[in-house]
This record gives structure tokens, C-alpha cells and sequence, in this order.
């Protein structure tokens, strides 16, 4: 196993390698759009006798023990000093950050035609230097898709990627990646309590789940449906885990059939369930037994006797600390369930007509 207790950690800046960080904070998620970053060090660094100057907006790398963890930009500089002492706080964002914050088109057409969302999101990102990837089949081409006035880049990608039942996430090397739950690997090894686990936590809820889930919408009209047909569109799923009865009922904001309400009801029963049990542990050092980096999106087993877990976890946000007391990792994980994702109906492409005009 590797020494889950060192890392070197280093932040390169222009060419400049700074370390001696006091303490570090690396969160990242599947739910976060931009890996982020914060060091503390004092003024000069240990073996450097002049005053070194990181400036907002450089160009940067972070690395731990020689392993790229995030590329990208210096977004504030915080400095404080008195009589005795100097200290400075850096923190920043991979390039990502450019896309939560600008927008997604300023004089370019705000109308797309026959793109995959792959298609798309590289088309949005190439201004910005940023490559676009996909770990898993990203669909058909969208017939139309339209940019909303002021819309950031990211948010038209992320709205794309639903329509498709796509993660956007950053890929952790400067690029963003179009995924799904789970698609990001295994860890190595297993969390333990004894073990591995230096501290945990869990939720387990039952509020959300219900014994019966039933999806109500109406469909469209058809000579071969009565109108009591078509009003009475639904779709039924029952969670066995819930015994007493508990029912819901969902009204649907789209048109649908018996069958696409039915997908939607046993969706809403495997997302309840999957959002039911939650777990946060604490471990020594950034590493699986492999020695690689936890990493979110990815899986992990869970054998843990004191919460009643022994089963493959998603990891949904990880958090790296470097402090006094050394190097640890705070994991959340959660069934991948939780993150089954349903795609969303395309925009029509011509409203005023129904048919498709040539952009």
C-alpha cells in the first residue's frame, strides 16, 4: 500500500514551483461544476529568501506528489501581515471556471442545428481552450437547440447534457468530460472502519420514499385513443422496501403514454431509494491502496458493520486537506442510484410551424 500520510504538494505558476503550503483545501464533486482550491502559506517560502508573487488570474497547476490534480486559473489573493508575521491565501479554480462564469455566446448565433451535445459543448468551449470528451454514447443529434439570452456557458452545456441524461463534470486535467454516474473507475481496496476510516457518518432517511409511486400526465391525441384514454395516461411503481402504505402521486409536466410515465414513476422509486442512504467518511492520506487519488464519479466498496453497509458506493464529492496534523480525505458517498439520470424532451424545432427551416 502506499504512504497514505505524505504529499508534496506544489502549485506551479508560470513556470515557478511553490511549495511549503500550510494548510490546503481541495473540494471537488460531481455535482460542482469546477474543482476549486485554497492554500495558505506564509509570505516566503521555506529554502527561498526573497518574496515570491503569485498575481490573480495566472495561469496555474496543482500537484500532489507529482500527480496533476487540477489546471487552471489563481482567483483571488488574500494577504495578511502584522508585526510578526505574513501570511498569504491563494485560491482558484480549474479551467472550468471560465464556463460557470462567461457567457455561452456574445455576437455568434444563439440557434444550433443537427449537433450532438458532444458537438455543441465543443463548439461553446473552443474559445476558451477547453477540450470536451465523452465516456459513454452522448445520442442523436438535437434537431434545434437554442441558447437563452445571457445563459453562461456552462448552464447551456449542462442544460443540453439533461436532454441527453449526461453529467458535465471536469475531468480534473483542464478538459470537461460528458459522463454518467459511476463511469469514473473503481478505488482500490475497500473503506473499513479500523482500517482505513479515521472518522464516519450516515444518513438514512425514509421520508422521500413512498409504497407506491404513480405518474399522471396526458398524451397526445390520436384517432385510434378515446378522450378518456388520453386523459388517463399513467404510469405505477411500487418501492418493496416500504411496507406500510405510503403513495404519491406526480403529476407529469409533459405529454406522455402509459409506457414513457411508467419508465418516469420507476425512475422517481430508484432516485428516492438511492437518495435514502447517504455516508461521509474521513480517511488518512489523498490515496486508495492502489496509491491513486480518490476521485468523485468513481466507485468504491463500503464494508462497514456498524452502519449495516457492505455494497459498492458512488463517491460523490471529495475533499483533500492538507493540515498540522497531515494529509486526509473526506469522502460522501452514495448509492449511484441516487444519480440515474432521465432524459429530458428535445425543444421543438420550429414552434410557429412544427417542421424544421433551414438555419
Amino acid at each position: 500500500m502506499a504512504d497514505l500520510q505524505r504529499e508534496d504538494i506544489r502549485l506551479l505558476v508560470d513556470g515557478v514551483l511553490y511549495g511549503g503550503w500550510k494548510s490546503v483545501e481541495v473540494p471537488s464533486g460531481i455535482e460542482q461544476a469546477a474543482s476549486a482550491w485554497r492554500l495558505s502559506v506564509t509570505e516566503k517560502w521555506p529554502g527561498q529568501p526573497r518574496r515570491k508573487v503569485i498575481r490573480p488570474g495566472a495561469a496555474c497547476e496543482l500537484m500532489a506528489s507529482g500527480d496533476r490534480i487540477i489546471v487552471g486559473y489563481v482567483d483571488d489573493v488574500d494577504v495578511d501581515y502584522d508585526p510578526d508575521q505574513h501570511a498569504i491565501t491563494i485560491t482558484g479554480r480549474d479551467k472550468i471556471g471560465d464556463l460557470v462564469d462567461c457567457a455561452a455566446v456574445v455576437d455568434e448565433a444563439h440557434e444550433f442545428y443537427n449537433l450532438t451535445v458532444l458537438e455543441f459543448a465543443r463548439r461553446i468551449c473552443k474559445p476558451y481552450g477547453i477540450a470536451v470528451t465523452a465516456e459513454v454514447d452522448v445520442g442523436a443529434p438535437f434537431a434545434r437547440f437554442s441558447i437563452q439570452p445571457g445563459e453562461t456557458a456552462f448552464a447551456a452545456i449542462e442544460r443540453a447534457c439533461r436532454h441527453r441524461a449526461l453529467l458535465p463534470n471536469s475531468d480534473g486535467q483542464g478538459g470537461l468530460v460528458l459522463t454518467r454516474a459511476g463511469q469514473g473507475g473503481r478505488g482500490s481496496g475497500a473503506l473499513q472502519l479500523g482500517r482505513n476510516v479515521k472518522r464516519a457518518a450516515g444518513n438514512f432517511t425514509y421520508r422521500d420514499r413512498f409504497s407506491l409511486t404513480v405518474l399522471r400526465g396526458q398524451q397526445e391525441g390520436s384517432d385510434l385513443l378515446q378522450p378518456a384514454e388520453i386523459a388517463a395516461a399513467e404510469g405505477r411503481a411500487s418501492d418493496s422496501a416500504i411496507t406500510r402504505y405510503r403513495p404519491t402521486v406526480i403529476v407529469s409536466e409533459q405529454a406522455g403514454n402509459d409506457m414513457s410515465l411508467s419508465d418516469r414513476a420507476a425512475w422517481e422509486v430508484r432516485v428516492a431509494r438511492g437518495r435514502s442512504r447517504k455516508i461521509n467518511y474521513t480517511t488518512a492520506g489523498w490515496r486508495d491502496d492502489a496509491g491513486k487519488l480518490w476521485r468523485p464519479n468513481s466507485l468504491v466498496r463500503v464494508v462497514d458493520g456498524y452502519l449495516d453497509a457492505e455494497m459498492d458506493m458512488l463517491i460523490v464529492n471529495v475533499t483533500r486537506r492538507l493540515t498540522i496534523e497531515g494529509t486526509i480525505t473526506e469522502l460522501q458517498l452514495a448509492l449511484p442510484d441516487a444519480y440515474d439520470l432521465l432524459p429530458e424532451p428535445d425543444e421543438d424545432p420550429n414552434p410557429d410551424t412544427g417542421y424544421l427551416e433551414a438555419p
